[in-house]
């Protein structure tokens, strides 16, 4: 499963889609500003980098739009400008208050953002830097239109598409794309057009191309590695948070340090809060401590599966009849994917020493892909009480595919059902007990803790 984007690069990148009005200096200094731009935003443990296209009307108004991945955040209100050099963007999201300040330097720009956040653990502040894209060429629109549709006619996860009548809809913004001036009109078409199918883990946006030297060096913290941390609650109650699922012997060996430590508390919560999804490693060694033998935790199927087994939907499938795969690599999971076209995933009864205690898993509205995946294993297997809130329903598996000009598909190939074969896709997994979010507190571990004083 393809790792998403973290929550804040999605903030980021909805306010970064605002128009800026320049200060009344004439259109020689906006000039300075018009192209194509690569732009990084440092979190505390890594950056992250998005393409920015800026364009310059005559008047001096400039419309920023960030080209990357689709962004999940709702914007409230927002007011940008640029006085001289000084790049400002202030922003009231539905999670609070975020602003950008920058300097504009010929082809560079570097600037802080900051927030004041209403859900503190989920916003950061940091530094922003960017840089004139020089290398950038564009590309006929309508080849990377047509490009677009055949990998969708190929290999979009639905051989019913949904339901969309794709002639009608490939004729009609065939159209739209022929007629686009920049490339923040391509994709805004595009992703129209992709609203359509009402799936998740399908977007179309630029590819970030990675400047090295916009990227400080990478932080090696082993204590935070892998996005999984742990530590004590109370006495009797450990604490093991997992921001992502990540891949490699090294995210194992995290699991397995983590319950070396957690293993004799009587009681665990995990917290899935905001875990954008990932790969297979962490899940599947979880499961190896979580369930008491091996057994299945879902299965997937592609196109190519459902016609080797002469059906038309996932849900015709007989889970018994499909071969099995219990590694932790996701390259391996991948290449017998493409080999066999469905497999069952199966986990469990793996670790040296088991836990035995009573298991939460904290869930929220945030949780992706993966993280939705283990939450409705571990619901369906009884192996763990879930509390917090719905998620969101995006469970899929997706590749992501490289256009010309500079631009990148992401397309859902996989669907996915649960042992029991329930659709988490469109309809994410609802917790054992529900729970009000807060801002003055924590009322998920609150909810917790009181949950396993019963």
């Amino acid at each position: 499963m393809l790792r998403m984007i973290v929550l804040m690069v999605f903030v980021v990148t909805m306010v970064m889609g605002v128009a800026v009005t320049m200060a009344d200096e004439g259109d020689t200094r906006g000039s300075s500003l018009a192209g194509r731009w690569n732009v990084v935003f440092q979190m505390p443990r890594d950056s992250y980098e998005m393409p920015v296209e800026f364009v310059v009307a005559s008047g001096g108004k400039v419309t920023a739009t960030v080209l990357g991945p689709l962004g999940t955040f709702r914007i409230i209100n927002t007011e940008a400008h640029l006085d001289g050099n000084k790049l400002t963007i202030d922003a009231e999201t539905s999670y609070g208050k975020l602003k950008i300040d920058a300097t504009l330097e010929g082809d560079r720009l570097r600037g802080k953002w900051f927030h004041d956040g209403l859900v503190e653990r989920l916003f950061f502040k940091g530094e922003v830097r960017g840089m004139r894209n020089g290398t950038y060429v564009a590309k006929p629109p309508l080849n990377v239109f047509d490009a677009t549709w055949a990998h969708i006619e190929r290999d979009f996860y639905s051989p019913d598409f949904n339901g969309v009548d794709v002639r009608s809809l490939r004729r009609s913004f065939r159209t739209l794309v022929a007629a686009a001036h920049t490339d923040g009109e391509i994709l805004s078409i595009m992703r129209r057009m992709l609203g359509e199918f009402r799936t998740s883990h399908l977007d179309f946006f630029a590819t970030p191309s990675w400047s090295k030297e916009l990227h400080p060096a990478p932080m090696t913290d082993s204590d935070t590695s892998a996005g999984i941390t742990w530590k004590q609650l109370t006495s009797s109650v450990g604490y093991l948070r997992i921001e992502s699922f990540e891949d490699g012997p090294t995210v194992v060996a995290r699991v397995d340090r983590a319950f070396a430590e957690l293993g004799n508390y009587p009681a665990l919560v995990i917290d899935l809060r905001g875990n954008g999804g990932g790969t297979l490693s962490a899940a599947m060694r979880l499961g190896d401590y979580l369930l008491p033998r091996m057994q299945s935790v879902g299965y997937f199927a592609s196109r190519a599966g459902l016609t080797r087994h002469r059906v038309r939907s996932i849900d015709q499938i007989n889970p018994s009849a499909l071969p099995v795969f219990s590694g932790y690599k996701s390259e391996d999971f991948s290449r017998e994917m493409m080999n066999k076209g469905a497999l069952m995933l199966a986990t469990g009864g793996r670790a040296e020493s088991r836990y035995r205690g009573r298991v939460v898993v904290l869930i929220d509205e945030y949780c992706f892909s993966a993280s939705e995946a283990l939450a409705s294993v571990v619901k369906e297997t009884r192996a763990a009480t879930l509390i917090g809130r719905r998620t969101a329903g995006a469970m899929l598996s997706a590749d992501t595919v490289g256009l010309e000009g500079g631009w990148t598909l992401l397309l859902p190939v996989w669907d996915f059902r649960t042992p029991q074969g329930v659709r988490v896709e469109g309809c994410g997994v609802e917790p054992t007990i529900a729970v009000k979010q807060r801002d003055d507190k924590d009322a998920d571990i609150e909810a917790a803790l009181a949950f396993l004083k019963q």
